[in-house]
């Protein structure tokens, strides 16, 4: 009786091309779920890339960038784990902050706008920090 087939065998060139450009399991993964629509998890591609370290696997296809794509996971991998910034209960209402900023009002006077208008109960300095962040 042989061995049973793997179905990330058949995408065993390219993932052990990635593997070399310094992909993680976890980018590994992704990349078969995002462009091969193979849905395994990161313990499944790393007990085959164990056994797949023993086998002849040739070249991966022509055209195949393995360090283009391994840089391109990188990078994703990277703006998801550090968002650059996180929303502010103000975004909404900044066209009017603005607004009111632009006609000369003062920070108290767009903290108390915002009560009066919008029902908002933050502190002075938060809308203090939101202007200097936008302004």
């Amino acid at each position: 009786m042989g061995q049973r087939r793997s179905r990330l065998d058949r995408h065993g060139t390219e993932l052990l091309a990635l593997r070399r450009a310094g992909t993680t399991l976890a980018q590994l993964t992704r990349w078969l779920l995002e462009e091969r629509d193979v849905a395994v998890a990161a313990t499944t591609v790393g007990r085959w890339l164990d056994r797949a370290r023993d086998l002849d696997v040739g070249l991966p296809p022509d055209g195949f960038d393995a360090a283009g794509i391994a840089e391109v996971l990188a990078e994703r991998s990277r703006a998801e784990r550090f968002p650059r910034y996180a929303p502010s209960i103000l975004d909404r209402f900044a066209h009017e902050i603005l607004r009111l900023r632009a006609a000369g009002a003062g920070i108290g006077e767009c903290h108390r706008a915002l009560r009066e208008r919008h029902g908002l109960r933050i502190a002075r300095s938060t809308v203090s920090c939101w202007l200097r962040r936008h302004c």
